[in-house]
Protein backbone atom coordinates (compact mmCIF):
# COMPACT_ATOMS: atom_id res chain seq x y z
CA UNK A 1 0.00 0.00 0.00
CA UNK A 2 1.36 3.39 -0.95
CA UNK A 3 0.66 6.05 1.66
CA UNK A 4 0.45 9.58 0.35
CA UNK A 5 0.10 12.07 3.14
CA UNK A 6 -2.42 14.79 2.48
CA UNK A 7 -3.32 13.47 -0.98
CA UNK A 8 -6.91 13.36 0.16
CA UNK A 9 -6.97 16.17 2.71
CA UNK A 10 -9.83 18.62 2.53
CA UNK A 11 -10.76 21.85 4.25
CA UNK A 12 -14.15 21.72 5.91
CA UNK A 13 -15.69 24.98 7.00
CA UNK A 14 -16.63 24.29 10.63
CA UNK A 15 -17.05 27.98 11.32
CA UNK A 16 -17.60 30.80 8.85
CA UNK A 17 -14.28 31.88 7.36
CA UNK A 18 -13.30 35.26 6.01
CA UNK A 19 -10.97 36.08 3.15
CA UNK A 20 -8.28 37.22 5.58
CA UNK A 21 -7.97 33.70 7.02
CA UNK A 22 -7.05 32.11 3.69
CA UNK A 23 -3.56 31.73 2.29
CA UNK A 24 -2.94 34.11 -0.57
CA UNK A 25 -1.20 32.15 -3.33
CA UNK A 26 0.50 33.51 -6.43
CA UNK A 27 1.07 30.68 -8.92
CA UNK A 28 3.90 31.50 -11.34
CA UNK A 29 3.87 28.85 -14.08
CA UNK A 30 6.84 29.47 -16.33
CA UNK A 31 5.54 26.52 -18.34
CA UNK A 32 1.98 25.86 -19.50
CA UNK A 33 -0.46 25.09 -16.67
CA UNK A 34 -4.19 24.57 -16.30
CA UNK A 35 -4.95 27.18 -13.64
CA UNK A 36 -8.71 26.65 -13.90
CA UNK A 37 -8.30 23.00 -12.91
CA UNK A 38 -6.04 23.94 -10.00
CA UNK A 39 -8.58 26.45 -8.69
CA UNK A 40 -11.35 23.86 -8.84
CA UNK A 41 -9.32 21.20 -7.02
CA UNK A 42 -7.64 23.46 -4.46
CA UNK A 43 -10.37 25.83 -3.35
CA UNK A 44 -9.20 26.45 0.24
CA UNK A 45 -6.78 29.26 -0.69
CA UNK A 46 -7.16 32.61 -2.40
CA UNK A 47 -5.38 33.03 -5.73
CA UNK A 48 -4.08 36.56 -6.24
CA UNK A 49 -3.02 38.39 -9.40
CA UNK A 50 -0.10 40.21 -7.78
CA UNK A 51 2.82 38.29 -6.30
CA UNK A 52 3.59 41.20 -3.93
CA UNK A 53 0.20 40.64 -2.26
CA UNK A 54 0.67 36.89 -1.81
CA UNK A 55 1.65 35.07 1.37
CA UNK A 56 2.86 32.01 -0.57
CA UNK A 57 4.69 32.34 -3.89
CA UNK A 58 4.87 29.18 -6.04
CA UNK A 59 7.32 29.04 -8.94
CA UNK A 60 6.92 26.12 -11.39
CA UNK A 61 9.76 25.24 -13.77
CA UNK A 62 10.38 22.21 -15.99
CA UNK A 63 13.20 20.32 -17.70
CA UNK A 64 13.08 17.52 -20.26
CA UNK A 65 14.07 14.05 -19.08
CA UNK A 66 16.04 11.50 -21.05
CA UNK A 67 12.92 9.46 -21.85
CA UNK A 68 11.13 12.43 -23.42
CA UNK A 69 9.12 13.26 -20.29
CA UNK A 70 9.38 16.34 -18.09
CA UNK A 71 10.67 16.91 -14.58
CA UNK A 72 8.64 19.59 -12.81
CA UNK A 73 9.92 21.52 -9.84
CA UNK A 74 7.44 23.39 -7.63
CA UNK A 75 9.24 25.87 -5.39
CA UNK A 76 7.29 27.35 -2.46
CA UNK A 77 8.42 30.57 -0.79
CA UNK A 78 6.67 32.27 2.11
CA UNK A 79 6.12 36.02 2.11
CA UNK A 80 4.93 38.40 4.80
CA UNK A 81 4.28 36.48 8.02
CA UNK A 82 5.70 33.33 6.35
CA UNK A 83 8.97 34.99 5.37
CA UNK A 84 11.83 32.49 5.49
CA UNK A 85 9.70 29.40 4.89
CA UNK A 86 10.79 27.52 1.75
CA UNK A 87 10.13 24.11 0.28
CA UNK A 88 10.50 22.30 -3.05
CA UNK A 89 8.42 19.48 -4.53
CA UNK A 90 9.32 17.62 -7.72
CA UNK A 91 7.71 14.99 -9.88
CA UNK A 92 8.28 13.36 -13.27
CA UNK A 93 5.73 13.41 -16.06
CA UNK A 94 6.31 10.32 -18.18
CA UNK A 95 6.35 10.85 -21.95
CA UNK A 96 3.22 8.66 -22.28
CA UNK A 97 1.23 10.45 -19.53
CA UNK A 98 -1.94 12.30 -20.46
CA UNK A 99 -2.59 15.94 -19.54
CA UNK A 100 -5.22 14.79 -17.04
CA UNK A 101 -2.81 12.42 -15.28
CA UNK A 102 -0.22 15.17 -15.16
CA UNK A 103 -2.45 17.86 -13.70
CA UNK A 104 -3.72 15.46 -11.01
CA UNK A 105 -0.15 14.72 -9.96
CA UNK A 106 0.67 18.44 -9.86
CA UNK A 107 -2.37 19.18 -7.68
CA UNK A 108 -1.19 16.57 -5.14
CA UNK A 109 2.26 18.18 -5.04
CA UNK A 110 0.72 21.63 -4.62
CA UNK A 111 -1.37 20.39 -1.69
CA UNK A 112 1.69 18.88 -0.03
CA UNK A 113 3.68 22.07 -0.52
CA UNK A 114 0.93 24.28 0.91
CA UNK A 115 0.39 22.10 3.99
CA UNK A 116 3.23 23.58 6.15
CA UNK A 117 1.78 27.06 5.62
CA UNK A 118 -1.76 25.95 6.39
CA UNK A 119 -0.58 24.39 9.65
CA UNK A 120 0.56 27.85 10.82
CA UNK A 121 -2.90 29.39 10.31
CA UNK A 122 -6.31 29.06 11.96
CA UNK A 123 -7.25 26.84 9.02
CA UNK A 124 -5.20 24.07 10.66
CA UNK A 125 -8.17 23.44 12.97
CA UNK A 126 -10.29 22.62 9.92
CA UNK A 127 -7.91 20.20 8.22
CA UNK A 128 -8.91 16.59 7.74
CA UNK A 129 -5.82 14.52 6.94
CA UNK A 130 -6.28 11.15 5.30
CA UNK A 131 -4.48 8.46 3.35
CA UNK A 132 -5.40 6.81 0.11
CA UNK A 133 -4.84 3.35 -1.30
CA UNK A 134 -1.95 3.24 -3.80
CA UNK A 135 -3.08 2.22 -7.27
CA UNK A 136 -1.17 -0.20 -9.44
CA UNK A 137 0.26 2.52 -11.64
CA UNK A 138 1.69 4.36 -8.65
CA UNK A 139 3.39 1.23 -7.34
CA UNK A 140 5.19 0.40 -10.57
CA UNK A 141 8.79 1.56 -10.55
CA UNK A 142 11.19 1.12 -13.41
CA UNK A 143 14.24 -0.89 -12.50
CA UNK A 144 17.10 0.20 -14.78
CA UNK A 145 18.59 -3.30 -14.57
CA UNK A 146 15.38 -4.73 -16.03
CA UNK A 147 14.93 -2.08 -18.74
CA UNK A 148 14.86 -4.00 -22.05
CA UNK A 149 15.59 -0.77 -23.97
CA UNK A 150 18.62 0.16 -21.84
CA UNK A 151 17.41 3.79 -21.56
CA UNK A 152 17.03 4.25 -25.35
CA UNK A 153 14.01 6.28 -26.51
CA UNK A 154 12.82 6.55 -30.14
CA UNK A 155 10.45 8.95 -31.88
CA UNK A 156 8.99 8.78 -35.38
CA UNK A 157 7.20 11.76 -36.90
CA UNK A 158 5.71 12.94 -40.18
CA UNK A 159 3.90 16.12 -41.15
CA UNK A 160 2.43 17.60 -44.29
CA UNK A 161 0.32 20.49 -45.51
CA UNK A 162 -1.08 21.94 -48.71
CA UNK A 163 -2.60 25.37 -49.32
CA UNK A 164 -3.17 27.67 -52.26
CA UNK A 165 -5.50 29.43 -54.64
CA UNK A 166 -5.56 30.26 -58.36
CA UNK A 167 -2.39 32.36 -58.20
CA UNK A 168 -0.38 30.53 -55.58
CA UNK A 169 0.08 27.10 -54.04
CA UNK A 170 2.49 25.57 -51.56
CA UNK A 171 2.96 22.06 -50.26
CA UNK A 172 5.31 20.54 -47.73
CA UNK A 173 6.01 17.02 -46.57
CA UNK A 174 8.49 16.29 -43.81
CA UNK A 175 9.41 13.43 -41.54
CA UNK A 176 12.12 12.11 -39.33
CA UNK A 177 13.31 9.79 -36.63
CA UNK A 178 15.15 10.54 -33.40
CA UNK A 179 16.87 8.23 -30.95
CA UNK A 180 18.37 9.16 -27.62
CA UNK A 181 19.84 7.71 -24.47
CA UNK A 182 20.33 9.71 -21.28
CA UNK A 183 22.04 8.59 -18.07
CA UNK A 184 23.80 10.51 -15.31
CA UNK A 185 27.16 10.02 -17.04
CA UNK A 186 26.30 10.01 -20.74
CA UNK A 187 23.81 11.70 -23.04
CA UNK A 188 23.56 10.99 -26.75
CA UNK A 189 20.94 11.61 -29.39
CA UNK A 190 20.61 10.99 -33.11
CA UNK A 191 18.22 12.57 -35.60
CA UNK A 192 17.48 11.90 -39.25
CA UNK A 193 15.20 14.37 -41.06
CA UNK A 194 13.86 14.90 -44.57
CA UNK A 195 11.60 17.57 -46.03
CA UNK A 196 10.33 18.60 -49.45
CA UNK A 197 8.69 21.94 -50.19
CA UNK A 198 7.08 22.84 -53.51
CA UNK A 199 5.78 26.30 -54.45
CA UNK A 200 3.93 27.77 -57.42
CA UNK A 201 3.45 31.47 -58.23
CA UNK A 202 1.10 32.67 -60.99
CA UNK A 203 -0.40 30.50 -63.73
CA UNK A 204 -0.12 29.86 -67.45
CA UNK A 205 2.81 31.48 -69.26
CA UNK A 206 3.68 33.52 -66.16
CA UNK A 207 3.83 30.52 -63.84
CA UNK A 208 6.97 30.16 -61.74
CA UNK A 209 7.64 27.06 -59.64
CA UNK A 210 10.48 25.77 -57.51
CA UNK A 211 11.12 22.86 -55.19
CA UNK A 212 13.42 22.75 -52.18
CA UNK A 213 14.57 19.53 -50.57
CA UNK A 214 16.56 19.06 -47.39
CA UNK A 215 18.01 15.94 -45.74
CA UNK A 216 20.04 15.95 -42.54
CA UNK A 217 21.64 13.69 -39.97
CA UNK A 218 22.86 14.94 -36.59
CA UNK A 219 24.39 13.45 -33.48
CA UNK A 220 25.27 15.04 -30.16
CA UNK A 221 27.15 13.02 -27.50
CA UNK A 222 28.29 14.40 -24.16
CA UNK A 223 29.97 12.87 -21.11
CA UNK A 224 29.68 14.21 -17.56
CA UNK A 225 33.02 15.20 -16.03
CA UNK A 226 31.65 16.54 -12.75
CA UNK A 227 29.14 19.03 -11.38
CA UNK A 228 30.37 21.81 -13.66
CA UNK A 229 32.22 20.28 -16.61
CA UNK A 230 31.12 18.26 -19.68
CA UNK A 231 32.84 17.10 -22.86
CA UNK A 232 31.63 15.59 -26.09
CA UNK A 233 30.97 16.64 -29.63
CA UNK A 234 28.66 17.15 -32.59
CA UNK A 235 28.49 15.25 -35.87
CA UNK A 236 26.36 16.54 -38.74
CA UNK A 237 25.68 15.87 -42.40
CA UNK A 238 23.12 17.57 -44.62
CA UNK A 239 21.99 18.17 -48.19
CA UNK A 240 20.03 21.36 -48.86
CA UNK A 241 18.78 23.04 -52.03
CA UNK A 242 18.19 26.32 -50.18
CA UNK A 243 21.72 26.43 -48.73
CA UNK A 244 23.44 25.19 -51.94
CA UNK A 245 24.76 22.06 -50.22
CA UNK A 246 25.13 18.79 -52.05
CA UNK A 247 26.90 17.73 -48.86
CA UNK A 248 27.74 19.62 -45.67
CA UNK A 249 29.70 17.41 -43.29
CA UNK A 250 31.07 18.55 -39.92
CA UNK A 251 32.76 17.00 -36.89
CA UNK A 252 32.98 19.33 -33.88
CA UNK A 253 34.47 18.17 -30.55
CA UNK A 254 33.22 20.40 -27.71
CA UNK A 255 33.72 21.15 -24.02
CA UNK A 256 31.32 23.03 -21.71
CA UNK A 257 31.77 24.63 -18.30
CA UNK A 258 28.71 25.50 -16.22
CA UNK A 259 29.44 28.14 -13.59
CA UNK A 260 26.63 26.72 -11.45
CA UNK A 261 26.10 23.03 -10.62
CA UNK A 262 24.04 21.28 -13.27
CA UNK A 263 21.57 20.29 -10.54
CA UNK A 264 20.54 23.98 -10.28
CA UNK A 265 19.84 24.44 -13.99
CA UNK A 266 16.07 24.71 -13.39
CA UNK A 267 16.67 28.15 -11.90
CA UNK A 268 20.09 29.29 -13.08
CA UNK A 269 22.49 28.27 -15.80
CA UNK A 270 25.56 30.05 -17.11
CA UNK A 271 27.46 27.88 -19.55
CA UNK A 272 30.60 28.52 -21.62
CA UNK A 273 31.12 26.18 -24.61
CA UNK A 274 34.05 25.81 -26.98
CA UNK A 275 33.84 23.84 -30.26
CA UNK A 276 36.45 23.20 -32.92
CA UNK A 277 36.72 20.88 -35.91
CA UNK A 278 36.66 20.31 -39.68
CA UNK A 279 33.80 21.02 -42.06
CA UNK A 280 33.61 19.71 -45.62
CA UNK A 281 31.41 21.32 -48.29
CA UNK A 282 30.38 19.96 -51.67
CA UNK A 283 28.27 22.63 -53.35
CA UNK A 284 25.43 22.16 -55.84
CA UNK A 285 26.52 25.27 -57.77
CA UNK A 286 29.76 27.26 -57.86
CA UNK A 287 29.99 29.80 -55.04
CA UNK A 288 30.89 33.48 -55.06
CA UNK A 289 34.41 32.38 -54.00
CA UNK A 290 34.66 30.17 -57.12
CA UNK A 291 34.50 26.95 -55.12
CA UNK A 292 32.63 23.75 -55.90
CA UNK A 293 34.00 21.91 -52.85
CA UNK A 294 36.28 22.73 -49.94
CA UNK A 295 37.51 21.49 -46.55
CA UNK A 296 37.71 24.13 -43.83
CA UNK A 297 38.39 24.16 -40.08
CA UNK A 298 36.19 26.20 -37.78
CA UNK A 299 36.05 27.11 -34.09
CA UNK A 300 33.42 28.80 -31.94
CA UNK A 301 32.99 30.08 -28.40
CA UNK A 302 29.53 30.68 -26.92
CA UNK A 303 28.11 31.86 -23.61
CA UNK A 304 24.56 30.88 -22.64
CA UNK A 305 22.63 32.26 -19.68
CA UNK A 306 19.25 31.26 -18.27
CA UNK A 307 17.65 32.57 -15.06
CA UNK A 308 14.18 31.62 -13.73
CA UNK A 309 13.35 33.58 -10.59
CA UNK A 310 10.32 35.06 -8.83
CA UNK A 311 10.84 38.39 -10.59
CA UNK A 312 10.61 36.73 -14.02
CA UNK A 313 12.90 34.95 -16.44
CA UNK A 314 15.86 35.96 -18.58
CA UNK A 315 17.77 33.90 -21.13
CA UNK A 316 20.40 34.83 -23.64
CA UNK A 317 23.28 33.66 -25.76
CA UNK A 318 26.26 35.17 -27.48
CA UNK A 319 28.52 33.31 -29.90
CA UNK A 320 31.62 34.00 -31.95
CA UNK A 321 32.97 31.71 -34.69
CA UNK A 322 35.45 31.88 -37.55
CA UNK A 323 37.26 29.76 -40.14
CA UNK A 324 40.99 29.22 -39.73
CA UNK A 325 41.86 29.63 -43.41
CA UNK A 326 40.57 33.22 -43.39
CA UNK A 327 39.87 34.93 -40.05
CA UNK A 328 37.69 37.51 -41.82
CA UNK A 329 35.17 34.72 -42.46
CA UNK A 330 33.53 35.08 -39.05
CA UNK A 331 30.20 35.42 -37.29
CA UNK A 332 29.16 37.19 -34.09
CA UNK A 333 25.64 36.67 -32.82
CA UNK A 334 23.50 37.76 -29.88
CA UNK A 335 20.10 36.47 -28.83
CA UNK A 336 17.97 36.87 -25.76
CA UNK A 337 14.59 36.86 -24.13
CA UNK A 338 13.34 38.47 -20.94
CA UNK A 339 10.04 38.68 -19.12
CA UNK A 340 10.45 40.84 -16.02
CA UNK A 341 7.89 42.08 -13.51
CA UNK A 342 8.88 45.69 -12.87
CA UNK A 343 6.38 46.84 -10.24
CA UNK A 344 2.96 45.81 -9.02
CA UNK A 345 0.93 44.64 -12.05
CA UNK A 346 3.48 45.87 -14.60
CA UNK A 347 5.71 43.54 -16.60
CA UNK A 348 7.87 43.95 -19.67
CA UNK A 349 9.06 41.33 -22.17
CA UNK A 350 11.53 41.59 -25.00
CA UNK A 351 13.23 39.10 -27.29
CA UNK A 352 15.48 39.25 -30.26
CA UNK A 353 18.42 38.07 -32.31
CA UNK A 354 21.18 39.88 -34.18
CA UNK A 355 24.07 38.41 -36.13
CA UNK A 356 27.00 40.00 -37.92
CA UNK A 357 27.85 37.38 -40.51
CA UNK A 358 30.77 37.23 -42.92
CA UNK A 359 31.04 33.45 -43.10
CA UNK A 360 28.61 32.57 -45.90
CA UNK A 361 30.90 30.40 -48.00
CA UNK A 362 27.93 28.73 -49.72
CA UNK A 363 26.35 31.66 -51.63
CA UNK A 364 25.74 30.84 -55.31
CA UNK A 365 27.82 32.78 -57.84
CA UNK A 366 26.00 34.99 -60.33
CA UNK A 367 23.27 37.60 -60.54
CA UNK A 368 20.36 37.57 -58.09
CA UNK A 369 17.09 37.30 -60.02
CA UNK A 370 13.81 38.95 -59.13
CA UNK A 371 12.34 35.53 -58.39
CA UNK A 372 15.15 34.84 -55.91
CA UNK A 373 14.45 38.09 -54.08
CA UNK A 374 10.67 37.67 -53.96
CA UNK A 375 10.44 33.95 -53.19
CA UNK A 376 13.67 33.48 -51.17
CA UNK A 377 14.03 30.06 -52.74
CA UNK A 378 17.75 30.07 -51.93
CA UNK A 379 20.01 31.72 -49.42
CA UNK A 380 21.25 35.16 -50.47
CA UNK A 381 24.33 37.06 -49.43
CA UNK A 382 23.81 39.29 -46.38
CA UNK A 383 26.24 40.60 -43.78
CA UNK A 384 23.63 40.78 -41.00
CA UNK A 385 20.44 39.13 -39.79
CA UNK A 386 18.03 40.19 -37.02
CA UNK A 387 14.60 40.10 -35.46
CA UNK A 388 13.07 41.86 -32.41
CA UNK A 389 9.83 41.50 -30.48
CA UNK A 390 8.66 43.23 -27.32
CA UNK A 391 5.60 43.85 -25.21
CA UNK A 392 4.33 45.59 -22.08
CA UNK A 393 1.61 44.17 -19.87
CA UNK A 394 -0.17 46.02 -17.06
CA UNK A 395 -2.87 44.43 -14.97
CA UNK A 396 -5.01 46.18 -12.37
CA UNK A 397 -8.33 45.63 -10.63
CA UNK A 398 -9.46 42.94 -8.23
CA UNK A 399 -6.72 41.29 -6.19
CA UNK A 400 -8.48 37.92 -6.00
CA UNK A 401 -8.82 35.49 -8.86
CA UNK A 402 -10.62 32.41 -7.48
CA UNK A 403 -13.62 32.20 -9.80
CA UNK A 404 -13.64 29.62 -12.59
CA UNK A 405 -16.15 30.25 -15.40
CA UNK A 406 -15.60 28.08 -18.50
CA UNK A 407 -18.63 29.28 -20.51
CA UNK A 408 -18.04 29.84 -24.24
CA UNK A 409 -14.67 28.08 -23.95
CA UNK A 410 -15.78 24.69 -25.19
CA UNK A 411 -15.94 23.35 -21.66
CA UNK A 412 -12.28 22.36 -21.66
CA UNK A 413 -10.31 25.43 -20.60
CA UNK A 414 -6.62 25.12 -21.36
CA UNK A 415 -5.36 22.22 -23.43
CA UNK A 416 -1.82 22.53 -22.12
CA UNK A 417 -0.55 21.82 -18.64
CA UNK A 418 2.98 22.34 -17.40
Amino acid sequence: MLLLLCSAFTVQAQTPATKSENLRVYLDCQAFCDKDYIKREISFVDYVNDRFQSTVYVLVTAQETGSGGREYKLQFEGQGKFEGMRDTRTYIRQATATDDENRKEAVEKLKLGLLPYLLKTDKANELVIGFKEGDAAAEIATNPDEDPWNFWVFNLRTRGYFNGDKNYSSSNLSGGITAGRVTDKLKTNFSLDASKNKNRFGEGDEEFTYTNERYSFNNMTVWSLGNHLSAGGYLGASKSDYNNYELDLSVMPAVEYNFFPYSESNNKYVGLMYKVGPRYFNYKEETIYSQTSELRFQESLSLDVSLNQKWGQISGSTSYSHYFHDFSKKRLSFSGFGDVRLVKGLSFNVGGYYAIQHDQLNIVKGEVSGEDLLTRRRQLNSNYDFYVNFGIRYRFGSLFNNVVNPRFEGGGGSFFFF
